[in-house]
C-alpha cells in the first residue's frame, strides 16, 4: 500500500473510531441525569468507550497519543451537540481567563513578527516599559538568555517569555530603529497589563457623545462607566453606542452596561433551559444614562453578549438599532473546569429579549452549514435594501411601545446601513485584504518614530500637523504590486482620502496608543456618518 492510499485509510479509520466513541460519549451526557434503573447502561457505556479506546492503544496501526485523541473526540462531540460549547486546553482557558479577566501579566508591549524578526508595534501607555526608551519599530533581538530574532520562532513563543508573575525581571535585548543599532539590554519589571475593552470615547460635536466597545470583559462596565460620566458631564444629550464587531465574552458585563441606559425595572434578558428554570434578570435604579438618546450601531460581526444589550434596549424602545443584522448567537455557555486543568464550555441555556425572541440562528442542520448559512446571509443582504431580509422566526414579538420586532436569527436594525457598492472601493478592499496598509504604516513607523514623538508630542498635534505624504502612499501601491495588486489609479484617486486617513490612523496607534486610531479614522467612518444622520433625524422629530 503506498503512502498516500494508507494515509487517506488511516484517517478513515480514526473517523469511524471517533464517531464510535463520540455516539457512546453522547449517550453518556443524554444517560446522566436518568434514574437509578438506568445505572447499568451507564455503566455499560462507560466499559464499551474504554474497551475501544484501548484497542486503538493496542492495535491501530500507527501510534497514537492517547491524550492528544481523547481531547479531539471530546471537541467534536460537543461540536455535534451546538455549536459553541467547545473545549479549551489549559492553555487555551488561560488564555480566555485572560480577556474575561480584561488583565494578564507582562511588560507591556504590543508585537508583530515579520519573517524571523520581531518588532515592537506599540509601547503601551502606563506600562513597565514606557520610559525606558524603547520606541514603537525597534526590534526585540533577545528575552533573558533566548534570542528571538534571526531565528525562526512562533510569535506566541516570543510572547510566552516576557510574560510572568508580576514584579519578576526580565532581560530584554532591543536594538533600536534609530541612530545606533547596538544592542541595549534592558531590565523590565513585569506587573498586570490591563486589556481595555473600551478603547475610546469622546464628544463628536456638543451634545452628541461616542463610545465604541469592543467586548465584553469584567472591567468593561467600569471602563464604561467612567466615559459615560465624562460625556455626561461634557454636556451629551445624545449618546451613539458602536458595538460593531464586538464578538461578545461576559454575560454579567452586558447585563450590567444595560443597566446604565434603562429604567428602574426593565426586563433586560431572560434565561432558560431544559435544566435550568426560567431566570429574569431586570434593570436597577442608578443608571446614568436613562433618558438621554441612544442609538447603538451594529454588524454582522456583534454577537452574544453585543446582541444582549441591542435587544434589551430595543425591546425596551430605549434605542434605536441602527447597521446591519447581527450575528445571532442566542446560546448561554456555562464553564465547568476539568482535573487537567482543561475546561468544559457547554451550552445550558439560551438567552431571550425582553419581547421573548430568540436571537440564536438555527443550527440543526449541522455546525458546517451553521457558518455557510452566515456566509450566504451576509452575501445576500449585502445587496438588499430591507433590515428584515431572510427572517427565519415570522412570529411578530412586541416591544414596549408596540412595535413589531422578529427574533430567530440576530438582532435586525430598525434603520439599515447597507453596504457600499461602489466600484473604486475594489483596489481599497484588494489592499486591505492584504493587510497592505497596516504594514505600510508601519513600515514608516520604523523608519520615523523617534523623530515624530519629538517633532509631535502628543496626539492633538499629531493629529492637527501631519498627514502622511504622497511618498508613503506610492510605498503602499509598491508593496501591493509586490503581491500581486496591480495599481488601479482610478481606485486610488477615488479613495485617496480614506486611504491617507487609514494610513495616518494606523501611525497614530503605534505612537500614542489604540485610542489614538480611533480618534483619526472616526472622521472618515462611513457608517458613524450615517448614524449622525439618522439620530439628527429623529432628534427634529
Amino acid at each position: 500500500m503506498n503512502s498516500e492510499k494508507k494515509a487517506a485509510t488511516s484517517g478513515n479509520i480514526i473517523l469511524i473510531l471517533i464517531a464510535i466513541v463520540i455516539g457512546v460519549m453522547i449517550g453518556l451526557m443524554l444517560n446522566s441525569h436518568r434514574s437509578d434503573a438506568a445505572v447499568d447502561d451507564h455503566q455499560s457505556l462507560q466499559q464499551k468507550m474504554s474497551e475501544v479506546m484501548r484497542l486503538v492503544e493496542r492495535h491501530y496501526v500507527d501510534s497514537v497519543d492517547a491524550d492528544s485523541l481523547s481531547e479531539r473526540l471530546v471537541s467534536v462531540m460537543l461540536n455535534e451537540l451546538d455549536p459553541h460549547s467547545a473545549y479549551l486546553t489549559a492553555r487555551e482557558k488561560e488564555r480566555s481567563d485572560e480577556m474575561m479577566r480584561g488583565n494578564f501579566e507582562g511588560v507591556g508591549l504590543t508585537l508583530r513578527r515579520e519573517g524571523d524578526t520581531t518588532f515592537i508595534v506599540e509601547v503601551l501607555p502606563g506600562g513597565p516599559s514606557e520610559g525606558l526608551g524603547i520606541l514603537p519599530g525597534d526590534i526585540i533581538w533577545s528575552v533573558g538568555d533566548v534570542q528571538v530574532s534571526g531565528v525562526e520562532m512562533a510569535a506566541d513563543s516570543v510572547v510566552k517569555l516576557l510574560r510572568g508573575p508580576r514584579r519578576t525581571i526580565v532581560d530584554v535585548g532591543v536594538r533600536h530603529s534609530r541612530g545606533n543599532t547596538e544592542l541595549v539590554h534592558h531590565k523590565i519589571k513585569r506587573n498586570i497589563i490591563n486589556h481595555h475593552t473600551l478603547p475610546y470615547s469622546d464628544m463628536l460635536d456638543d451634545t452628541t457623545g461616542y463610545i465604541i466597545l469592543s467586548s465584553f470583559s469584567s472591567t468593561s462596565h467600569i471602563e464604561f462607566h467612567d466615559a459615560l460620566q465624562d460625556l455626561v458631564n461634557r454636556g451629551m444629550r445624545s449618546l451613539i453606542f458602536d458595538l460593531r464587531g464586538n464578538t461578545g465574552g461576559s454575560l454579567e458585563a452586558a447585563v450590567v452596561i444595560a443597566n446604565e441606559m434603562l429604567p428602574d425595572g426593565s426586563l433586560i434578558v431572560y434565561t432558560q433551559g431544559a435544566h435550568q428554570r426560567r431566570q429574569n434578570i431586570y434593570a436597577r435604579r442608578g443608571g446614568l444614562f436613562t433618558e438621554g438618546k441612544v442609538m447603538v450601531v451594529v454588524d454582522e460581526g456583534s454577537a452574544s453578549a453585543s446582541e444582549v444589550v441591542s435587544g434589551a434596549l430595543q425591546d425596551n424602545d430605549r434605542a434605536i438599532i441602527v447597521g446591519r443584522r447581527t450575528f445571532g448567537k442566542g446560546l448561554v455557555q456555562q464553564e465547568y473546569e476539568l482535573s487537567d486543568g482543561a475546561s468544559l464550555m457547554l451550552t445550558v441555556a439560551r438567552y431571550y429579549t425582553p419581547s421573548g425572541r430568540s436571537i440564536q440562528r438555527p443550527y440543526s442542520a449541522g455546525t458546517d452549514e451553521y457558518y455557510q448559512d452566515y456566509l450566504t446571509q451576509l452575501m445576500e443582504e449585502s445587496y438588499a435594501d430591507n433590515p428584515t431580509l431572510h427572517v427565519t422566526d415570522s412570529t411578530p414579538y412586541y416591544t414596549t411601545g408596540g412595535r413589531v420586532v422578529y427574533g430567530g436569527g440576530g438582532i435586525f436594525p430598525d434603520r439599515l446601513i447597507a453596504y457600499l457598492h461602489d466600484p473604486s472601493f475594489v483596489y481599497y478592499n484588494r489592499l486591505s485584504e492584504k493587510h497592505i496598509p497596516i504594514r505600510a504604516a508601519f513600515n514608516e513607523v520604523k523608519k520615523h518614530a523617534a523623530e515624530w514623538l519629538e517633532r509631535y508630542p502628543d496626539l492633538d498635534s499629531f493629529c492637527r500637523n501631519y498627514e502622511p505624504g504622497e511618498n508613503v502612499i506610492q510605498h503602499m501601491v509598491a508593496m501591493g504590486e509586490a503581491e500581486g495588486v496591480p495599481l488601479d489609479s482610478k481606485g486610488l484617486n477615488a479613495q485617496r482620502r480614506m486611504i491617507r486617513t487609514l494610513l495616518k490612523a494606523y501611525i497614530a496607534e503605534s505612537l500614542y496608543g489604540s485610542h489614538a486610531f480611533y480618534r483619526v479614522y472616526i472622521t472618515q467612518d462611513e457608517d458613524i456618518r450615517q448614524a449622525r444622520a439618522i439620530l439628527k433625524e429623529n432628534e427634529n422629530k
